[in-house]
């Protein structure tokens, strides 16, 4: 009886540091957690908007990360997810709502939208996400990826397109998700920030600016 007990004991004790040693991963675990990511803030332009209209599509992404789980890649390229967390949304809808809050967030454009229900864009901006995912190297924290490819264009002109890479690296500060995600949150603001600046520019000379700059407030004509 005892020695039965010794084994049923030893067995418990190896599933339990099995399972805390590899719980991050257990992706049977149902998300407990949901995390956010911001756009970049607003800033006060110092000119007028263009007159221009944008639509941001949905993104395409690479094969995997079509999902609200939150990819974490492995040093021998397998691909695996977090346990119990989960982004608010779909990373293509996470990735066109953060592009189209920070391109609102500019005011440089006369409108920024994400379909074609309302009104009839000048531009299209469509975003081709390559990679989205926190990667390990070996032990310790990882290091997120985040590999955007956009193409910017005058609606049915071909002619006009521009294509605009935007990769960032982010290093986690610890081995955990409050760590991993705060470093997602960075490479996508930076990879954000890459694309506002080239479609500011396009926009820009493509389209032109409708009016002279702003008048600081509280002066007179």
């Amino acid at each position: 009886m005892r020695s039965s007990f010794k084994c049923w004991a030893g067995a418990l004790l190896v599933s339990l540091v099995a399972g805390c040693g590899g719980s991050l991963f257990k992706t049977a675990i149902p998300a407990s957690q949901t995390y956010q990511l911001t756009p970049l803030a607003a800033d006060a332009p110092a000119v007028a908007p263009f007159d221009a209209l944008l639509l941001v599509g949905l993104p395409v992404v690479a094969p995997g990360l079509d999902s609200e789980r939150i990819a974490v890649l492995h040093p021998d390229r397998r691909l695996d997810y977090f346990a119990g967390s989960q982004w608010g949304a779909p990373v293509p809808e996470v990735v066109q709502n953060i592009v189209v809050a920070s391109l609102q967030n500019t005011g440089r454009m006369r409108g920024v939208q994400r379909d074609l229900a309302n009104f009839r864009p000048d531009f299209v901006l469509q975003l081709d996400v390559r990679a989205f995912q926190a990667e390990y190297a070996g032990g310790g924290a990882p290091r997120v990826r985040v590999d955007i490819i956009a193409t910017i264009g005058r609606l049915n002109d071909r002619s006009s397109m521009l294509s605009i890479p935007a990769v960032a690296l982010e290093q986690a500060d610890a081995n955990t998700l409050t760590a991993v995600t705060a470093a997602f949150d960075k490479a996508l603001q930076s990879a954000v920030r890459t694309l506002l600046a080239n479609v500011i520019d396009y926009v820009g000379r493509t389209k032109g600016p409708t009016a002279a700059p702003l008048k600081p407030s509280g002066t007179s004509e």
